[in-house]
């Protein structure tokens, strides 16, 4: 058994609270730069949504479609609330398909010192509704 396990390099805490992962959607492939020409896939999904827990949802006064700022210590992306039961509380998803709202840019650019792959599925952030 391994027990080698390191935490993030980066940890929600009281001005960051929640912690992003970044994932794939079904419909697009990496930054739409194919995928963003079929119309019938811009349908499904046509923007950067935040995927988060109900309890969570409630908390910050969030619904359904609501435009959110999601702020990391290296910068700010608008996205749009999509209320889900799929992540736990305190977790946040976001994909990295959509230019104009790039979630790797709240990503932590800190590397493994073994393997040299980024924490790109890590990063603490805060939500806070538009308007």
């Amino acid at each position: 058994m391994v027990t080698n396990y390191r935490p993030p390099a980066e940890l929600p805490d009281a001005d960051y609270p929640f912690h992003l992962c970044t994932i794939r959607r079904l419909f697009h492939y990496h930054t739409r730069t194919m995928t963003g020409r079929v119309a019938g896939l811009n349908q499904l999904l046509d923007r950067e949504w935040l995927d988060i827990h109900p309890l969570d949802a409630e908390r910050l006064g969030v619904q359904d479609g609501d435009e959110v700022q999601v702020t990391s210590r290296r910068g700010s992306i608008h996205a749009y609330i999509r209320i889900t039961s799929q992540c736990l509380p305190g977790v946040v998803f976001m994909d990295f398909h959509f230019a104009e709202s790039p979630a790797n840019l709240l990503t932590n650019a800190v590397f493994d010192p073994i393997c040299k792959v980024p924490e790109f599925k890590a990063a603490a952030v805060r939500i806070e509704k538009m308007g």
